[in-house]
């Protein structure tokens, strides 16, 4: 069993998680602006950043013990890429499920299964972590690349989609493979993030 602070932890990531992406969608509509193009576009990609980078802290709340017996190399940690492989050779299972349910007419049963496609992957989540630098770095003055705006749109929605789809409702695996949460992101809604733990029956 995990510790129900471990639980809230990371519930509270993703409370923070599903904020930022409240951020890049208002300033996707053009509800939210810095009143010029290019730190527009860097403001998204840096909510996406951070997005990244709370994904991969996240997963320490789930895997705490196996972490705190590493915690030296932990504390080192702060780049996504390099926690991901970090947590990965501790619970190479720890990454987001996403998956989804359908309940029964009377609401009081259902079934769930996984989600099999349109979420972000671990390899596409280092993938766009990594090219997020590419526009937040400041420009050589003696060697301006010109920044297309019209190619880093289609890419944010892409992101904030297959971002959603990934953590809408998920699950994380705990380093005891008979351990899950449950997570349930409540998009779109003020109500608190919510993880609940399941054991798998012998």
């Amino acid at each position: 069993m995990s510790k129900r602070s471990d639980r809230q932890k990371y519930a509270a990531c993703m409370m923070v998680i599903r904020h930022r992406l409240e951020i890049i969608d208002r300033f996707l509509a053009r509800a939210n602006t810095t009143g010029y193009e290019v730190p527009d576009a860097e403001t998204v990609c840096l909510q996406f950043r951070k997005v990244f980078e709370g994904i991969a802290m996240s997963s320490l709340c789930a895997n705490r013990e196996k972490c705190e017996e590493a915690r030296k190399s932990f504390m080192k940690q702060w780049h996504a890429d390099e926690i991901l492989r970090f947590v990965d050779a501790l619970n190479p299972h720890f990454y987001p499920v996403p998956i989804w349910r359908k309940f029964s007419s009377d609401g009081l049963g259902g079934i769930v299964g996984h989600v099999e496609g349109g979420f972000l992957t671990r390899d596409e989540l280092s993938e766009a972590y990594g090219r997020c630098g590419d526009l937040l770095h400041t420009e050589n003055p003696y060697r301006p690349t010109r920044i297309d705006l019209s190619e880093w749109h289609p890419r944010f929605r892409l992101w904030r989609d297959r971002t959603m789809t990934l953590l809408r409702l998920h699950t994380t695996q705990l380093v005891d493979e008979k351990i899950q949460w449950w997570v349930v992101m409540r998009f779109g809604t003020n109500q608190p993030v919510q993880v609940a733990e399941f054991e798998r029956l012998k």
